[in-house]
């Protein structure tokens, strides 16, 4: 069959200024659907999960598929999925046929967001989600994007409490613990001037918990320093904090595996602190949050 090739730049300022779609129409893109047996879609090509920029690099994401035995699926680009990837989001500009392309000349910090790809076949409604996280280097500990000079660096991540401290050891720090009111205080200023000048960070706006290197796994209520396994002698609790809440029974079954101690998973044995506040909650290893590590003082 024979294609026709077409391009759609989006008028500059609408939300969809830095979109350009690219469809390729064929011959059967007339609504055909074949036996539901023998139809199926294919991705030809699938954009990289992760895309680490600078601000003011273009951005160019293709995302295509073609259909069997059925016209080929469309294809459209959702932006604002939210830090843990499943939110609704904000379907942008016009849906292609078969293949489309998300360029973005001269990305902002408005840009730096988790995106996904969806490709939906026509005859079924089934849809493939592809998700995109798009994001800045973190530059941990660095006067970068105006924060200033930290103490703690944050990381806007989203990893549970296991793999953050893992994150912070790989760069040779450690994930960070206040030791009295005026270190908290510093962690809870640190945490909120990176939140409100980092691009990573904007896609966490309605996340407030970070992680803190304490828990209580091996003893309940005798809270420990992960660094040295001393029991602390400074906390910043929340009222009614620590609960020791136990995960909901429904949902148990699925999450006691998440990580190797099933204990941890099931109960509420680690600590995180609340960026707007300083307080402190304790909460579930797996869930995930961002979290900031204790920079060198030299």
């Amino acid at each position: 069959s024979s294609g026709i090739n077409a391009e759609w730049p989006l008028r500059p300022g609408t939300m969809m200024k830095h979109l350009l779609l690219l469809a390729t129409f064929t011959g059967i893109v007339t609504g055909y659907c074949g036996p539901k047996a023998e139809r199926k879609f294919e991705v030809l090509l699938r954009p990289e999960p992760r895309v680490e920029i600078e601000l003011g690099d273009t951005i160019s994401l293709v995302c295509a598929a073609h259909g069997h035995n059925m016209m080929d699926p469309l294809v459209y680009w959702v932006k604002g999925i939210g830090p843990d990837l499943n939110e609704e989001g904000k379907r942008m500009g016009p849906t292609a046929v078969g293949k489309s392309t998300f360029y973005i000349e001269k990305a902002e910090k408005e840009d730096i967001d988790n995106y996904k790809c969806v490709i939906e076949d026509c005859c079924s409604g089934n849809k493939e989600e592809i998700t995109v996280e798009i994001l800045v280097p973190e530059e941990t500990c660095q006067d970068v994007y105006g924060v200033g000079h930290v103490v703690f660096g944050a990381t806007w991540v989203f990893r549970n409490w296991t793999a953050a401290i893992a994150d912070c050891e790989s760069k040779g720090l450690e994930l960070a613990l206040p030791k009295n009111e005026e270190e908290n205080a510093q962690l809870q200023r640190d945490l909120q001037a990176s939140f409100e000048t980092h691009p990573n960070a904007a896609k966490f706006a309605h996340e407030n918990w970070c992680w803190i290197a304490a828990t209580d796994e091996e003893t309940e209520d005798t809270w420990l320093a992960v660094k040295d396994n001393e029991p602390l002698t400074y906390f910043n609790w929340d009222k009614k904090q620590p609960d020791n809440k136990d995960l909901p029974l429904l949902q148990k079954g699925k999450n006691q595996n998440i990580v190797g101690n099933s204990n941890l998973a099931r109960t509420q044995n680690v600590a995180g602190i609340h960026r707007g506040t300083g307080m402190w909650d304790d909460s579930f290893v797996h869930y995930k949050r961002p979290y900031a590590c204790l920079c060198p003082t030299d």
